[in-house]
């Protein structure tokens, strides 16, 4: 098995062999043969658990777009636009759009994120005991499912191709940058109610369809024989937003209710989860796992 330094160089078109397309969790248990026929992406499995929900169709709304934010979402976005837009101009995100982005560090991150997913799906089964709303439960719900069970196989196909085996996942650790950012959520899911809890995956989802949209734009001249293409793809879809508006909305619904101090303290929040998606693409830019590099290691003695 090879090791993540032994698939150095920039992405290749098989590093980005799978694309997600739109459709609907209960389509997807059928054989192996109907899962590959109907790929859809295992870069990041958050994405995969946000499109196609036909129990959602119904009431997702429809007044939410990218530039027309209600004023609570408005107030998170203009609050955390520094680091927000930082992160868009950092290393990882700009070479990912331009298709040079160096194979091994697409592996730390492909890593990193999978030891993520572990705690984004206990976050989201907390969040289903702190409502009886069944809208909220069933979204929780398919957020877990997808990741525990519907596209555990083709996850593990795709980062076995970077030599991050099933063993490598289950004994690898996180950086401690991730580890910040899980265990700023799993507090915020033991401690906080079904709105901090919703406040906590929205940069998460929000981020991710901001830059895949402004990176299929901003790199339109060269997406066509850009490498990474497909992750592009992906990201930049309305099926994609369609998470965004769904969380956005229920915050936005919710928040109406809740003073002025408990409006900041969800800004802060929302501004906090915004800077570790910042650090979660820089650490793995830089393939760090401590926050010093001449700590590495030390944790293993």
């Amino acid at each position: 098995t090879m090791s993540i330094g032994e698939h150095a160089g920039t992405c290749t078109e098989t590093t980005w062999r799978f694309v997600c397309r739109p459709c609907d969790n209960t389509k997807m248990r059928g054989d192996s043969d109907e899962l590959r026929t109907r790929q859809r992406d295992p870069l990041n499995l958050l994405a995969n658990t946000y499109v196609g929900r036909h129990h959602m169709a119904k009431s997702m709304p429809t007044t939410i777009t990218r530039t027309d934010l209600p004023p609570f979402a408005s107030r998170m976005r203009q609050a955390a636009d520094p680091v927000w837009e930082e992160g868009y101009r950092q290393p990882f995100i700009q070479e990912l759009g331009a298709g040079t982005l160096d194979r091994s560090k697409f592996a730390f991150y492909l890593m990193q994120d999978e030891l993520y997913l572990g705690a984004y799906a206990k976050v989201h089964a907390l969040a289903v005991t702190k409502t009886d709303d069944r809208e909220v439960m069933a979204w929780m719900a398919s957020v877990q499912d997808a990741i525990l069970h519907v596209e555990t196989s083709l996850h593990r196909d795709y980062l076995a191709s970077f030599g991050l085996t099933e063993e490598k996942v289950l004994h690898g650790q996180q950086s401690a940058f991730a580890r910040a950012y899980t265990t700023n959520m799993l507090t915020t899911a033991y401690s906080g109610d079904l709105l901090d809890i919703l406040v906590s995956v929205l940069p998460c989802a929000w981020v991710y369809a901001d830059y895949g949209e402004r990176l299929a734009r901003d790199f339109a001249q060269g997406l066509e024989h850009n490498p990474c293409r497909q992750w592009i793809d992906m990201y930049k879809t309305d099926e994609f937003w369609q998470s965004s508006v769904w969380l956005l909305a229920q915050i936005e619904r919710r928040v109406a209710g809740v003073g002025e101090e408990r409006r900041r303290g969800l800004v802060d929040s929302f501004v906090r989860g915004v800077e570790y998606e910042y650090m979660f693409w820089a650490s793995a830019y830089e393939r760090q796992m401590t926050w010093k590099p001449q700590w590495e290691g030390l944790t293993s003695r």
